[in-house]
């Protein structure tokens, strides 16, 4: 499991952790560190956050599609459109799941199992708290439920 640190979902946050690791396997390696290996579970984390990253570049873009088609499970996907005044999964995701101007933080990720994982996350501009419970399907993690915290 992941401490209880925030780390911010979006493209500046990402490249300074991934100078941050460059730097910090560098010096690891110059003292003698050992093997590089990451765990399967630190695998499955930067999984994890690589998807939820997906979810937020989808939701600045309006991209309800691919947050249906790609991100949410497809379980996920048909009940949504079973709910939908709309009829349509895109079209709901697009104007009730996030904002364009979201920034999702994570707070936390647990990955219980090789199939199941949960990620605690926040949205920076309106505080809101939600759990994310991932699925792991045709060896990708995708969204199975979001539930407000």
């Amino acid at each position: 499991m992941i401490s209880r640190e925030t780390v911010q979902i979006g493209r500046q946050p990402l490249a300074a952790m991934a100078v941050a690791m460059s730097v910090s396997g560098a010096v690891l390696t110059g003292c003698g560190g050992s093997d590089d290996t990451p765990s399967p579970r630190q695998t499955d984390e930067a999984a994890i956050r690589k998807v939820l990253n997906q979810l937020q570049q989808a939701s600045v873009a309006g991209d309800g599609n691919r947050i249906c088609t790609q991100i949410f499970t497809p379980k996920l996907a048909n009940s949504v459109t079973k709910s939908a005044r709309s009829g349509s999964c895109a079209k709901e995701v697009r104007k009730n799941v996030f904002s364009p101007t979201t920034r999702l933080a994570v707070q936390d990720i647990n990955v219980s199992n090789a199939a199941n994982a949960t990620a605690v996350i926040k949205e920076a501009s309106n505080k809101h708290t939600s759990t994310i419970f991932f699925v792991r399907q045709s060896g990708r993690w995708r969204i199975r439920s979001i539930q407000p915290a």
